[in-house]
């Protein structure tokens, strides 16, 4: 439908700034036109008297955060990398043409929409696609209050409410980092805690929604459209949300204190997700269909979120890209250590930890960066495997949220973590950089207790040598062989592992993928190295899925393209549904199978699609014999009272009953339940692996004072139950008997055991779904054994119509939204009086010379009709 007079008036104010000083700019620094049509109208209109007229209405704010600039991929001897180049041009004009002259067709989406959050009203802007198709733009929501002052270190807290309308037509601060892809220089802010929401529509439909969580080793990054433009996913149907979250030690310094028990950046992703769960559908996305990915550090904090238990009810799906908690690199392994030695590097000597906090606090924040770029140079990742500032397994306090508790390792194998569909994979070569070393134990993971320079050790070197270089030789002409195992130390080997654990105790579909397409949008592979290697890299695959900046001056080939259009339709039908193929067309040819114990299904994607069995088969078999003999988790051990210094490695399995020992009745002996706790300490039995520092095995006591012992064939069972777990299990008439944790061994004068917790019976809480409509409320409850309980609650306020739900429980369609009416800006200035718009001109200083007839005019010989 053509635009209305009424429409084009209200356009006015938006398409006079941006247009037309685009090209009065051009023409006074006689520089060439971009649009011909626009140009000549300027010039016929008195371009001198229009350009001042412009720069007037335009005070020293707004010209200031005009950001003029495009990226230019560079070489120097060494590196490629991308610089921004600034010009004396506004930037925003060539979108807001895009923008009109999708709305000279007709479109009637508002160029200003408002949606109503809980904290107050936002405006976002009509922005054009890649495609030429138009969607909503929601840039820079707060999700939480700023991490500002005694906030530094701490949880992020809700965000507070504002009044009027606030302007979401930016992308907000991103973290305080040094960025290296980029910028290599310091860039950010402290106050960053911002996300964005994309959405092809705000009215009918509820669409999934798919959060993307980047990566940059938990040291660098941002949700920004500089690497991922949302405009090939939103195209599909999909709701897209971005997201930045604290970085370095401002997310994840860690002091085992109430204050700053580490984790502050992973809460800040939950706390983001719990923003999306309560306000996506006031944009048009389904808040029982919401999708986490995630790509490296990114592909770790998805995989952390579905073992969190501040994740509960949030997460339907999960794509892990190119990381894993199971990673080396994923947590830090001495992070008291780490606080310390930052504090140092910046001139504390304090060992006390209330001062090292009390300094940090106080801290300029790009010192802080600074100095974590110095004790965290890239080697320490490429080399070590390791973080200086990353997620830590918290210790818990009374009052204080924790995201993680245990050790990952435990909570993956033991199967607590989300019963939801996964999707993972990662890339051919991960990692195309430096050349391949002298000492090749240097590649054995640091989780293998292996004594560095020992016979053992050496041994497995050069098991590791003839499994990745056949023939012996190392030298340049086998950089291929040596980036595979640089890759599969780094990568491969933990999303292997992650597979097949999560194999064990997931009912829920698992696919598996390897991306090994070599393409023109294989842009970050080309920055990494200049030696052309014909493999995908690192971050490859985002290029088929988002928007760059580095694609600008790139020109895909059909067969790109074709890639491109497979992998949205993979991620999105996946998003959709849970099944990433769930019917066969001209682009996706093969039906992906998920996983099984069995099979070991993975889509190869290449320059076709193949299923097939067991990637890298040879080597990950070599591996996993190597992580059955050696493998030992880190923990740091934390006592109640004290934050403990060192970090110990212990083997993760142990004998359950030693050949020696005594054997045990057969039968179980009736055990009478007493309400009565145990009193533990703990410590670790490690009679296999190597000595600690004072050469001394470490063990774990439990003094039986009040439990009651249980004698098995095999173990011995500490049996407690609390008031709690009595009247949980009484309610439900069909109920499993309550078992506690295996114990690993006993001897003749001391139990030992590797946990003391018995499993607890909880009934789930009830889900409630609520549509934005006045409706009903379907409160859907599980117990304990037994079906789906369904029950219709009362109904939601004084509306009438139910929410429909499919059979996954997501909401279907709902024809109309009154809470959600797009709120077009009818005043004469084009905006409503209340919006917060800073630096935003009056209309009565916009040149008098153009008047509305003419621009009516004008606009009409573009295409649109009055």
């Amino acid at each position: 439908m053509a635009r209305t007079l009424e429409e084009l008036v209200i356009l006015k104010r938006t398409a006079l700034k941006y247009l037309l000083v685009r090209e009065s700019k051009l023409l006074a620094l006689g520089k060439r036109p971009v649009n011909k049509k626009i140009a000549h109208f300027v010039k016929s209109h008195q371009e001198n008297t229009v350009w001042a007229s412009f720069m007037d209405s335009l005070n020293e704010d707004l010209t200031r955060n005009i950001n003029v600039f495009e990226w230019r991929l560079e070489k120097d001897s060494e590196h490629n990398y991308v610089r921004k180049k600034f010009y004396r041009l506004d930037s925003q004009s060539r979108e807001t043409l895009k923008n009109y002259e999708s709305l000279r067709w007709g479109g009637r989406m508002s160029d200003a929409p408002v949606v109503s959050v809980q904290q107050g009203s936002l405006q976002g802007r009509l922005v054009s696609a890649a495609d030429g198709k138009a969607y909503y733009s929601f840039q820079g929501i707060p999700y939480a209050k700023p991490p500002l002052g005694s906030l530094r270190f701490k949880a992020p807290q809700p965000v507070e409410p504002w009044e009027g309308v606030r302007e979401a037509t930016a992308e907000g601060n991103v973290s305080a980092q040094i960025d290296p892809l980029f910028h290599k220089e310091y860039i950010g802010d402290e106050n960053c805690l911002f996300l964005n929401v994309y959405t092809p529509n705000l009215d009918g439909e509820f669409l999934p929604v798919m959060v993307f969580i980047h990566g940059g080793g938990f040291k660098w990054g941002s949700g920004n459209t500089s690497l991922y433009g949302p405009d090939y996913l939103v195209d599909r149907d999909v709701v897209v949300v971005t997201l930045n979250y604290r970085c370095g030690p401002l997310g994840f310094l860690c002091l085992n204190t109430p204050e700053v028990p580490g984790n502050a950046g992973l809460k800040d992703i939950v706390q983001a997700v719990k923003w999306v769960k309560d306000n996506i559908q006031n944009f048009g996305g389904n808040p029982g269909n919401v999708t986490v990915f995630g790509e490296s550090a990114g592909g770790v904090a998805v995989s952390l979120l579905t073992a969190s238990p501040l994740t509960k009810n949030l997460i339907s799906k999960a794509i892990i890209q190119s990381g894993t908690g199971l990673n080396g690199w994923a947590f830090q392994k001495t992070p008291l250590e780490n606080a310390k030695a930052l504090a140092k590097t910046l001139g504390c000597e304090s060992e006390d930890y209330e001062d090292i906090l009390e300094f940090l606090s106080t801290t300029p924040v790009k010192d802080l960066v600074v100095a974590n770029s110095k004790l965290a140079p890239p080697e320490l990742f490429y080399e070590k495997a390791s973080s200086i500032f990353a997620p830590v397994v918290e210790k818990e306090f009374p009052g204080v949220e924790a995201a993680l508790t245990e050790p990952f390792i435990d909570l993956l194998t033991s199967g607590r973590t989300a019963e939801i569909p996964i999707m993972i994979g990662s890339t051919t070569l991960e990692f195309m950089l430096g050349h391949t070393p002298e000492d090749f134990q240097i590649f054995i993971p640091d989780n293998l207790s292996l004594k560095r320079n020992s016979e053992e050790s050496l041994a497995v070197a050069d098991k590791i040598k003839s499994l990745y270089f056949k023939d012996g030789h190392t030298g340049v002409e086998h950089l291929t062989e040596y980036y595979q195992l640089l890759s599969d130390k780094l990568i491969n080997i933990d999303t292997h592992r992650y597979v097949k654990y999560l194999i064990n105790v997931s009912k829920k579909p698992i696919y598996y993928y390897k991306f090994d397409y070599v393409g023109e949008l294989n842009v970050h592979g080309k920055l990494l190295t200049s030696l052309g290697l014909k493999h995908a890299s690192h971050m490859d695959e985002l290029g088929y899925l988002f928007k760059n900046v580095l694609q600008n001056d790139v020109e895909p080939t059909a067969a790109d393209v074709k890639m491109r259009e497979r992998m949205l339709r993979l991620w999105t039908n996946f998003a959709k549904g849970g099944n990433p193929t769930p019917e066969e067309n001209h682009f996706i040819t093969v039906n992906w199978q998920p996983v099984t114990k069995d099979n070991l299904y993975y889509l190869k994607l290449g320059s076709e699609l193949s299923l097939d069995t067991n990637p890298d088969k040879e080597k990950m078999e070599f591996w996993e014999e190597l992580y059955s003999k050696y493998f030992k988790i880190w923990e740091e051990p934390i006592k109640n009272d004290v934050a403990v210094e060192q970090v110990t490695p212990v083997d993760e399995t142990q004998e359950t009953v030693d050949e020696k020992q005594e054997t045990v009745d057969e039968k179980q002996e009736t055990v009478d339940v007493k309400e009565e706790n145990v009193e533990t300490e703990t410590v670790v039995d490690d009679s296999k692996s190597e000595p600690n520092a004072n050469n001394v095995d470490e063990q774990e006591f439990v003094t039986d004072t009040n439990g009651i012992v249980t004698e098995t064939e095999e173990v011995v069972q500490i049996v407690t139950k609390s008031e709690e777990i009595i009247e949980t299990v009484t309610e439900s008439e069909n109920h499993e008997e309550v078992k506690p944790d295996i114990v690993e061994s006993v001897t003749a004068s001391e139990t030992l055991v590797k946990e003391v917790k018995p499993e607890v019976v909880e009934e789930p809480e009830p889900i409630v779904e609520v549509s934005p409509l006045k409706e009903e409320v379907k409160i859907v409850a599980e117990e304990i054994q037994g079906p789906k309980v369904t029950e219709i609650a009362k109904e939601y306020q004084n509306g009438n119509a139910k929410i429909h739900q499919n059979g996954n429980g997501y909401l279907d369609k709902a024809p109309s939204r009154t809470s959600n009416e797009i709120k077009m800006a009818v005043k004469a200035n084009g905006a409503p009086k209340d919006v917060i718009r800073a630096n935003d001109p009056p209309e009565d200083d916009l040149p008098k010379n153009i008047g509305v007839n003419k621009f009516v005019n004008f606009f009409e010989s573009l295409g649109g009709k009055k």
